[in-house]
């Protein structure tokens, strides 16, 4: 999904940065990629759970019987992340290893910190 969505993100805001300004078009790119990834894995979720793939237990906050709400929300607040992320990653073509490996770690405290907000303002504590 950093692939699917995120390239699209950086080609997005290349695009709209000198019309718009850098930081707007920062935020706006965040917002819409945010979007994009919390709806994208509700579908995922949906086709995985109709091809029988796998369900989730019966959380409080469920999208119909399919998936836990606090998955999609989780992924959209990983996702407004990415821009900020790859915009420091690729600005330092000096190191590429090391960059792309603080990028990769970036986004790594990202998914965590996206999943357990979610998880902490949708489910924890509160009875299915």
């Amino acid at each position: 999904m950093i692939v699917e969505l995120g390239y699209p993100a950086l080609r997005l805001f290349g695009a709209v940065r000198r019309r718009i300004g850098v930081r707007v078009a920062a935020i706006l790119v965040s917002i819409f990629i945010a979007i994009a990834a919390g709806l994208t894995v509700g579908f995922y979720e949906y086709f995985a759970y109709r091809a029988g793939w796998w369900k989730y237990a019966p959380a409080h906050a469920m999208i119909g019987s399919f998936c836990a709400l606090f998955i999609p929300v989780g992924e959209a607040l990983m996702f407004l992340a990415i821009p900020p992320i790859a915009a420091r990653m690729l600005s330092r073509d000096d190191r590429p290893i090391v960059s792309a490996v603080a990028g990769g770690a970036a986004f790594s405290v990202a998914i965590f910190a996206g999943y357990a907000l979610a998880y902490l303002l949708l489910e924890y504590g509160r009875a299915p």
